[in-house]
């Protein structure tokens, strides 16, 4: 059996639906969450502000897997190359 897993592509792709799912799962329980304390204002607002930070961890993270880059520190300085 192939494993999708042994190319970069592959890789690339089950991290995306790993990140897809840790997303959705974070997502759903920070609207149960609300739900819960929507009785205490703080409390909604500061798990709330939590949840807008989870997505923007989220979104930085599916940024950081689309861009294909690679840097590399040496000696000689610092190398940073883009690939398409």
């Amino acid at each position: 059996m192939i494993s999708f897993l042994w190319t970069p592509n592959g890789r690339r792709a089950a991290a995306f639906i790993a990140l897809l799912g840790g997303c959705g799962v974070m997502t759903v329980l920070a609207s149960i969450g609300v739900y819960i304390v929507k009785g205490n204002a703080t409390y909604s607002f500061y798990l709330a502000l939590a949840a807008h930070a989870q997505i923007m961890l989220g979104l930085t993270a599916f940024t950081a897997l689309f861009v294909k880059r690679s840097i590399k520190a040496g000696k000689d300085g610092i190398e940073i190359t883009d690939a398409n």
